[in-house]
C-alpha cells in the first residue's frame, strides 16, 4: 500500500499553502496598496496556475496516491466535501480576484507588465466583495483542513498527515 503522496504533489501542496498565506496577508485593493497589491495579484495568479499543475499531477499519479482509511460515512462525506471545496476555491477565488480587479480599472501593471483584464466586468463593484467573501471562506476551509490533519496525527494517530510530508526513500 502506498503510504506517501508523490513528491511533486507534496511540493505543490506546500508551495500552494505558502502562496495562499501570502495572498491572504497581502489582501486589499491592489490599486491603492502598492507593493502589497502587486504581491497579492502575483500570488493570486500563481495560485491559479498551481491549481492546474496540481490537477495534472493528480491525474498523472492517480494510481499512486495513498488511500487513507475512512473511519465512518460522516468522515468520508466531510473529507470529500472539504477536498472539493478547497479545489473549487483554488480555482474560483483567483478567478473572482481577476474579475474584481477588472471591475475597478482599465489597466493594471504587475511588475511592469500589463495584466489582461476582462472589460465586461467594468463597474461591477460587488465582485470585490465576492472575492473577499470567497477568500475568507477559503482560509476557513484551509484552517479546517489543517485541524483535521492535526486531529488525525495526534488523536487518531494514523498516517494522514505523514502522507503529505516529505520523506526519505528507503
Amino acid at each position: 500500500m502506498v503510504r506517501h503522496y508523490p513528491k511533486p504533489i507534496i511540493f505543490i501542496h506546500w508551495l500552494t499553502l505558502l502562496f495562499v498565506i501570502a495572498a491572504y496577508v497581502s489582501s486589499g485593493n491592489p490599486l491603492y496598496t502598492g507593493v502589497q497589491g502587486q504581491i497579492h495579484v502575483a500570488c493570486g495568479i500563481t495560485i491559479f496556475l498551481l491549481f492546474f499543475i496540481r490537477l495534472g499531477f493528480i491525474i498523472y499519479y492517480s494510481n499512486r496516491l495513498p488511500k487513507n482509511e475512512i473511519l465512518n460515512k460522516t468522515q468520508e462525506v466531510l473529507f470529500k466535501t472539504v477536498r472539493f471545496l478547497l479545489y473549487l476555491c483554488l480555482f474560483v477565488v483567483p478567478l473572482f480576484g481577476w474579475l474584481a480587479l477588472s471591475s475597478l480599472t482599465d489597466s493594471f501593471q504587475l511588475f511592469n507588465q500589463n495584466v489582461p483584464l476582462f472589460s465586461l466586468a467594468k463597474d461591477f463593484d460587488f465582485l470585490g466583495n465576492i472575492h473577499q467573501l470567497l477568500g475568507n471562506l477559503f482560509i476557513s476551509l484551509v484552517g479546517l483542513h489543517a485541524c483535521a490533519a492535526l486531529l488525525h496525527h495526534f488523536i487518531l494517530k494514523d498516517n494522514v498527515l505523514k502522507s503529505m510530508l516529505f520523506h526519505r526513500d528507503k
